[in-house]
């Protein structure tokens, strides 16, 4: 499943008339056993992308854009309830290149992505239809598994406070100020209700509203581009999720 900045890329529209920044790189989810994953690198491998020697978890393509050419990378991940001990990264492949030190054999890894595991159970995804140019630079269309705006919140509720991850704050007001807006707030208040670990996310959330309010506006305001609301963007954040 996709995650991360591609979801308020694909599935978000802003009624504010805010237009979405977008994203450079493609966050994969899984849930099933390191078999599966193992299969995905592969067939990643085998498509032309590499492995990142200094990120286990991240694999890379060079793409051209105009005249110049970038390197893009996925995130492997997976849930932390998917292990029994549950730790930043996971083992997923030995590769099978000799190392003096064990700690420092070359692996590819997944990296944890927290209290996700619902968003399996409770299917917080759908498959979305996307036109896009493919790496033979013809036109393609394709059905790509996305999580919802509703588990893309959950995802963000604790990330919101880091310095690094001002982008998150415009991913929740982006999603939230769109014509979904409602719906996705009425969906996160039911599983909430019915979840405690929806709950505790989301607290976290509101906690940040209410203490760090000035932040949040700030780290929004970054991507507004000329744009002004009537309301600041943590109290319709807040009003909307916890009233």
């Amino acid at each position: 499943m996709i995650a991360g900045g591609w979801v308020p890329v694909l599935r978000g529209r802003s009624d504010a008339g805010l237009r979405h920044p977008g994203t450079r790189d493609v966050d994969v989810l899984f849930n099933d056993d390191r078999e599966t994953i193992r299969n995905a690198v592969q067939l990643f491998l085998a498509s032309g992308f590499v492995l990142s020697a200094k990120h286990e978890f991240q694999l890379l393509k060079a793409l051209s854009v105009g005249s110049r050419k970038f390197v893009f990378n996925i995130d492997l991940m997976h849930p932390a309830e998917a292990f029994t001990q549950p730790e930043m990264f996971q083992d997923i492949m030995d590769l099978g290149i000799r190392s003096d030190y064990d700690e420092m054999k070359p692996k590819v890894k997944s990296i944890c992505f927290r209290s996700s595991a619902i968003i399996f159970q409770q299917n917080l995804w759908s498959r979305v239809k996307v036109a896009a140019t493919n790496f033979s630079g013809k036109h393609s269309e394709c059905y790509v598994p996305l999580m919802d705006e509703s588990a893309l919140i959950l995802s963000k509720a604790d990330s919101v406070k880091q310095d690094k991850r001002a982008r998150d704050a415009f991913d929740i007001y982006f999603l939230l100020s769109g014509p979904e807006g409602q719906k996705i707030a009425k969906k996160l208040k039911s599983l909430s209700a019915s979840f405690p670990q929806v709950s505790m996310q989301l607290e976290h959330l509101h906690k940040f509203l209410k203490e760090h309010s000035n932040q949040f506006d700030k780290n929004v305001a970054n991507y507004f581009t000329h744009k002004s609301v009537a309301v600041e963007p943590s109290r319709y954040v807040r009003e909307l999720l916890f009233s």
